[in-house]
């Protein structure tokens, strides 16, 4: 069970020095109105609670924060198989409405080691694609479903992939990379 800090000024307290500096941060706000961290953050509590009748939303951030990933990693750990060759501080957070499609299909050209992903609370549709080299001798495309407590492993600079978060709860998975 993840308990984050749920008070928004304990990010902003913490974050708004460090990203206006820092050209290693992203946010990624997929087909939302939500460009920043700090849109997340201003939208209204209905919104942010995924109530019925407002805007769905699915965004993702790399946390390059340190203060930020140290108190986040307070909260979960490491996934048990992957010892300790994790090279990268840099967290990776998705948040999404129920029902919406994350991630349109993409591949990640920035990552240099493959990916761990751990699905925390509610279920989604990952689809994977081969890269170009690989049309003519791998399977077009594999879907995978993961749940709560679900964690997997995959080079995302290598596969294309997309994301969809399925009905029920919000979906809120952690990741970073490793070697």
């Amino acid at each position: 069970r993840l308990a984050l800090p749920n008070s928004k000024q304990w990010y902003q307290r913490r974050v708004r020095a460090t990203l206006d500096d820092n050209d290693d941060c992203q946010f990624f706000g997929y087909r939302t109105n939500l460009n920043s961290l700090f849109d997340l953050f201003s939208m209204s509590k209905d919104r942010a609670e995924f109530k019925k009748g407002t805007e769905p939303w699915y965004i993702g951030w790399s946390n390059c924060v340190p203060e930020v990933s140290n108190e986040l990693r307070k909260h979960y750990k490491v996934p048990y198989f992957l010892g300790h060759s994790e090279r990268t501080k840099l967290d990776w957070m998705f948040m999404g409405s129920p029902g919406y499609k994350g991630a349109s299909l993409h591949m990640d050209y920035n990552m240099d080691y493959s990916s761990w992903q751990a699905q925390i609370k509610g279920r989604k549709k990952w689809t994977f694609a081969p890269p170009p080299e690989c049309w003519y001798e791998c399977p077009r495309s594999h879907k995978i479903v993961v749940e709560p407590g679900n964690i997997f492993v995959f080079d995302s600079s290598r596969w294309y992939h997309s994301t969809e978060v399925l009905e029920g709860e919000y979906s809120l998975t952690i990741g970073a990379e490793y070697d």
